[in-house]
């Protein structure tokens, strides 16, 4: 299937979570499409450089969890954006002028937490511009930033965000990376992949699942389950817990009791999927293990030790292994001694970056307007593959499962873990592995 119309030409219509299952593995669908509603947000208040004050510093706003459960990705996150706006002021800032990080600390990451940070970075420190990893499954601080005229980048990986930047006519709120529904419909691709060359034999077409109880995961559980019902499996569990969860007995007792041939968990914190990963190393059923995102932290690997081995694993945006990607990692390493986990450090030192190059260009780091137009125009190569955004609601394509070129698309990457090492097994051209049988299936 051809590719159809580029982000910046033509209209869309919507597409709902089950076109993307129907869909799954097709190069022709290009993002989420929805109508606005009369650019509700589209005018930021004061003016369009009221903040710029003629000179000095210019603040760059971080929305991170560098504290709480999720301080592992929030500390990623961090070191990232301090290596980008190392980078920015040594190559003389932006417009000549450096480049000064300002982190709000999100915590647990409680709703209120991120509306008193947006606030903060807003009002008080009259930031240029903000990112983040995450944000609130309900967009609730986005009208700080849209009203404010503070371009928003961030890569929390939610459908609704992007859907709501979309139906309020938002023009300064970008999602970085794409929705969370790719994940199921991109691993559909791939398992039908590996039962059709026979790398893969599937015990039983019977699938297990398990789901943090938030909305990001529920979603990719649910369209996952609508995809492998329309390939004729059947669900023989599903769970939801509440994270932080560290005892899996009873979800394991379940499965053991009926082994699956697939278990497909979208739990996402690192200390969670560890936990099942070791616990499931114990008495393995004859099942693919599939655990989403966490495994790209670092800490992953030193709780799941060698019952790690095997599992599969896939983000969205990721740092590629490739010669860019490489070298990303190994400064990180050298700045920090430590290992660069394989998702957030290297989306944040892009972002910054990329909002740099955008800031430049609109030739005033604190005008919304032309500094959101200029990021819509960008194509940017960064560490983790290219970001390209769709017009209606500012979200990074996906490739290979919206567009066919990875040059015009963020590649959706897909991990297994072999001897401790973390191979990427999709999309061409990137990995550097294969997918092979975990060893408990051999």
């Amino acid at each position: 299937m051809s590719e159809q119309q580029p982000p910046h030409g033509g209209k869309r219509k919507r597409i709902t979570r089950r076109d993307l299952v129907r869909t799954a593995g097709l190069t022709g669908l290009i993002g989420i499409a929805a109508g606005g509603a009369g650019g509700y947000f589209a005018a930021p208040r004061g003016g369009a450089s009221a903040a710029a004050g003629g000179g000095g510093t210019i603040k760059f706003g971080l929305v991170a969890p560098v504290t709480g459960p999720y301080s592992g990705d929030g500390q990623e996150m961090e070191r990232g954006a301090k290596l980008a706006i190392e980078d920015i002021n040594a190559a003389g800032g932006v417009l000549g002028r450096e480049v000064e990080l300002v982190v709000g600390d999100v915590g647990d990451q409680a709703p209120e937490n991120f509306i008193q940070v947006a606030e903060r970075l807003v009002s008080r420190e009259k930031v240029a511009a903000a990112s983040g990893g995450y944000t609130t499954t309900t967009s609730v601080e986005f009208p700080t930033y849209a009203e404010g005229g503070v371009p928003l980048f961030h890569t929390n990986t939610l459908q609704a965000n992007s859907d709501y930047v979309a139906e309020h006519g938002i023009t300064n709120i970008f999602q970085c990376c794409p929705t969370e529904p790719w994940y199921a419909s991109g691993f559909l691709q791939l398992m039908t992949d590996w039962i059709d060359s026979g790398a893969w034999t599937p015990s039983s077409q019977t699938a297990a699942v398990i789901a943090s109880n938030d909305s990001y995961s529920i979603s990719i559980a649910t369209v996952m389950m609508d995809g492998l019902k329309e390939l004729g499996w059947d669900i023989t569990m599903y769970e939801e817990v509440s994270v932080p969860y560290a005892d899996w007995g009873p979800q394991l007792s379940k499965i053991r009791n009926d082994p699956p041939g697939l278990i497909f968990v979208t739990d996402y914190l690192a200390g969670d999927l560890a936990s099942f990963a070791k616990q499931f190393a114990t008495a393995p059923t004859p099942s693919l293990l599939y655990q989403q995102y966490g495994p790209s932290v670092p800490e992953y690997l030193e709780l799941a030790g060698d019952a790690a081995d095997g599992v599969i694993w896939s983000t969205t945006i990721g740092t590629l292994p490739d010669d860019i990607g490489t070298r990303f990692r190994e400064r990180y390493l050298d700045a920090f001694g430590t290992e660069a986990g394989l998702s957030q450090s290297g989306a944040q030192y892009d972002i910054l970056r990329m909002w740099a190059q955008a800031a430049s260009r609109a030739g005033d780091p604190y005008d919304s307007d032309k500094v959101s137009a200029a990021m819509k125009g960008l194509t940017f190569r960064g560490v983790v593959g290219t970001y390209r955004f769709a017009e209606e609601d500012l979200t990074a394509i996906p490739y290979p499962d919206a567009v066919n070129d990875p040059s015009l698309g963020m590649p959706h990457l897909t991990y297994q873990i072999q001897q401790q090492e973390q191979v990427l097994i999709s999309p061409e051209p990137y990995i550097n592995g294969a997918f092979e049988l975990p060893g408990w299936l051999r």
